[in-house]
């Protein structure tokens, strides 16, 4: 089955389902949020270029059926409407009320994948997965090899980087002298599901700055007070010849 590069929001306050479709749709190149409530959807709706919207009937604040309208009223996304109710009579609501298509739970994962690319394809918004990074960044005296996942300094010497800390140095390296949100940081190395004082980012940045010691003075992480982290340091990507 082809792989897709489109960006999902998941709105079910079930956090054991968010976590399964999650997990499983990353692994098929999809970059994927989570809402809880009719609120948290709306504010990830403002803040990202959602293609497809699995929407949970059943929601805290508001049905999903009344969401269903605000989403086709006020974005452009796709919407599969997720149920543990198999009546017809609310899949005809759903689908006289604009869904793409209606699921019902439970689900067999390759069956949602198999959907939102047919709804997708519908739209004219399925993406193709991007080729995969095999670059290398150069950065003060330090070489990322992104194709064999190592890191080495200038004196040819491996640093010993945990996965995590490693695609966190390269979210970094990809946005230099930028600033990136812990938010952001959390989302874009698909940890777990993140709660609102999680720290992990804050530990990871930490474990950067012990094994990284930059050629300048400039320390190469600096602390954005309520922002988040940026990266003091030009980037240069290369690509490495095949030997």
């Amino acid at each position: 089955m082809p792989e897709i590069a489109n960006q999902i929001l998941i709105v079910d306050d079930e956090t054991a389902i968010q976590s399964l479709i999650k997990r499983y749709f990353q692994k098929n190149g999809a970059t994927v949020y989570c809402a809880g409530s009719g609120e948290e959807m709306h504010q990830l709706l403002k803040l990202h270029a959602i293609d497809m919207v699995f929407l949970d009937v059943n929601l805290p604040d508001k049905d999903g059926f009344t969401l269903l309208d605000e989403v086709k009223q006020e974005y452009d996304a796709g919407v599969i409407m997720l149920t543990s109710q198999s009546e017809l009579s609310d899949r005809l609501t759903g689908l006289n009320g604009g869904a793409d298509d209606f699921v019902p739970k439970p689900f067999e994962m390759s069956e949602l994948l198999a959907r939102s690319n047919a709804v997708l394809r519908r739209l004219d918004r399925q993406k193709t997965a991007p080729e995969p990074d095999t670059g290398c960044y150069l950065f003060q005296g330090y070489c990322l090899d992104n194709k064999v996942r190592e890191l080495h300094s200038s004196e040819l010497q491996l640093v010993d980087l945990t996965p995590a800390e490693f695609d966190l140095l390269l979210i970094f390296l990809k946005h230099p002298e930028t600033v990136l949100s812990r938010d952001y940081l959390l989302q874009q190395t698909r940890g777990r599901d993140a709660g609102p004082f999680d720290r992990t980012i804050d530990v990871r940045v930490g474990q950067l700055r012990k094994k990284i010691i930059p050629e300048s003075e400039t320390p190469l992480f600096r602390t954005i007070r309520g922002g988040g982290y940026i990266l003091q340091s030009t980037v240069t990507r290369t690509e490495m010849e095949n030997t």
